[in-house]
């Protein structure tokens, strides 16, 4: 699994994957030109083709999945053989939603986002801390931090899991300690950690109700 941040098609323009467009388009706010954010995706499919993984990244039209080279196109993107799902910011405070994809059998949510101009931790920790804690899954997030046009984006990676299955019992397996400095993470997900302690919490919760 390979998670990179929003935007991510910016990369294309301005970073290390830049291609040679000596004007800009004014399509969108960014000045992204269509056929940057094209060569992004196929960039994309092409490494989860060859890496034979799955991918996850944002443009200016949202977010994407790759899985095998091939794009995930449903209004809920799952890869339900990975126990994986792409989740965008909004819907990590849902309970709900989030229960019901554990309960279907997602184990791993993936967010790409982007920071802001002024980062606040403990919103950092409601949006993709605390859910992992309650619902119990792993959370992945890649997020874009640097100049971005006029702003200055600040945010810290991470993959986040439950409290009693992570080292330090912090509820962090990684996490980028940076503000806006671009870094790679790399983490390993203890699969059956993680079933023994859904089924330990659904344990105690069918104590409680009887």
């Amino acid at each position: 699994m390979v998670v990179f941040p929003a935007l991510t098609d910016l990369f294309f323009v301005n970073g290390i994957w830049s291609l040679p467009f000596f004007k800009r388009f004014p399509k969108n706010g960014l000045g992204i030109p269509e056929a940057v954010t094209q060569q992004c995706e196929w960039f994309m499919a092409e490494v989860s083709k060859r890496m034979n993984c799955v991918v996850a990244f944002g443009t200016i039209h949202g977010l994407k999945l790759c899985n095998k080279g091939r794009f995930v196109a449903e209004k809920r993107v799952q890869v339900k053989e990975r126990g994986l799902a792409l989740v965008p910011k909004r819907w990590l405070t849902n309970s709900e939603v989030l229960s019901a994809l554990v309960e279907d059998g997602i184990r791993i949510l993936v967010t790409p986002t982007s920071g802001s101009n002024v980062y606040n931790e403990w919103d950092d920790k409601y949006y993709f801390w605390s859910h992992a804690q309650m619902v119990g899954y792993y959370g992945l997030k890649a997020t874009l931090v640097g100049r971005v046009s006029r702003n200055r984006l600040k945010d810290k990676a991470c993959v986040c899991g439950p409290i009693p299955i992570t080292q330090n019992h912090d509820g962090y397996i990684v996490r980028n300690e940076s503000l806006e400095g671009s870094a790679v993470l790399l983490a390993e997900l203890d699969m059956e950690k993680l079933e023994n302690f859904l089924v330990e919490q659904k344990s105690r919760f069918n104590s409680l109700i009887h």
